[in-house]
């Protein structure tokens, strides 16, 4: 054989190997601190760093249950949090051109005493991590305030499908995509609520945040990082923070070509201050872990479990999360 025969014989064959060396990422899961106090303001949402690309459309729906429960109370204030809450969140997006697109999302919020507060002291106890006095509170009870110094901070009600938030974002970017062996995006994020968490009006918040990957075979490293504004209400100066700060890291593993497994962890500093309790201003820290796949070419799927670590601070006591993309 020719030597020149070789040599196209010899790229032939490699080319789907070289293709097929880079398996497809499924990460990160998406998750949301659910916190109370964290969210009178901008919570940042995972995402990843690849772009949906030109010309194309996604859809996609994440449901978060969550069980929460913290009292405390001391001289200069009094906080009580039980309450089991489903965070549903519906958004679309759309591939501008080739390294930019544009999107919306939707957040409604249905809340109450819920059901699983005799399976989350049992599950606390087992892990050893603390059940916060949850056994000296009735079950199925709901509370979701916060007073300081005489002064109501946080006084919600019940609410059912009640729309919370629409975030309008950006995303361009910068180096690398998808297929490639990583990707660094930048996305900026408008939130507008839509209701009142704290005794007075909401305001528009800003975000601004990097997001990367980097590939391999079977792993995949998932990282963000970046600052919000905290807008919440113009009567409390005193008790918030302008701006808040926060990172995310996630590990991925490759099981199939169909599904991987993660975990990942995030952190974000508080948007309250000035009361000196880290279940109210300290910062919120969450282990999350689950499997995230793929349906056909088109549908995506993640499931996750997020858990709070520490467990004294603003962030929730547990969420579990279902989310499903659709891609055109």
């Amino acid at each position: 054989m020719r030597p020149a025969l070789l040599l196209v014989s010899g790229a032939t064959l490699a080319a789907p190997v070289a293709v097929t060396a880079q398996r497809v990422s499924f990460g990160p899961l998406v998750t949301e601190e659910g916190g109370p106090l964290q969210r009178i303001a901008y919570t940042p949402a995972t995402e990843v760093a690849d772009l949906v690309g030109r010309d194309r459309a996604a859809a996609e729906i994440w449901v978060g249950y969550s069980n929460i429960f913290e009292q405390d109370s001391a001289s200069t204030h009094q906080l009580y949090l039980d309450m089991e809450r489903l965070i549903t969140s519906v958004g679309v997006r759309w591939g501008v051109v080739e390294r930019l697109e544009l999107g919306g999302r939707a957040t409604f919020e249905t809340t109450g005493g819920g059901f699983l507060d005799g399976f989350i002291s049992w599950w606390h106890t087992t892990l050893g991590l603390g059940n916060a006095d949850r056994e000296k509170y009735p079950s199925r009870a709901y509370g979701q305030r916060l007073a300081d110094e005489g002064s109501l901070l946080l006084d919600v009600p019940r609410r059912t499908l009640a729309l919370e938030d629409v975030r309008l974002f950006a995303k361009a970017s910068i180096l690398g995509g998808a297929g490639s062996a990583g990707a660094v995006s930048v996305r900026a994020v408008t939130r507008i609520p839509t209701q009142t968490n704290f005794v007075g009006p909401e305001r528009t918040d800003v975000a601004l945040m990097l997001l990367g990957r980097l590939s391999g075979e079977h792993w995949h490293l998932h990282g963000s990082t970046g600052g919000s504004t905290i807008r919440a209400s113009r009567d409390f100066p005193t008790v918030l923070r302008s701006s808040a700060w926060f990172l995310d890291v996630g590990l991925e593993r490759v099981l199939a070509p169909w599904m991987s497994a993660l975990v990942q962890y995030s952190f974000a500093t508080p948007h309250l201050k000035g009361i000196h309790d880290p279940e109210i201003d300290g910062w919120a820290g969450n282990f999350v872990f689950g499997a995230a796949g793929r349906l056909g070419p088109s549908w995506r799927w993640n499931v996750s479990f997020q858990e709070d670590i520490p467990p004294v601070s603003p962030a929730i006591d547990f969420t579990l999360g279902i989310g499903v993309r659709r891609t055109w």
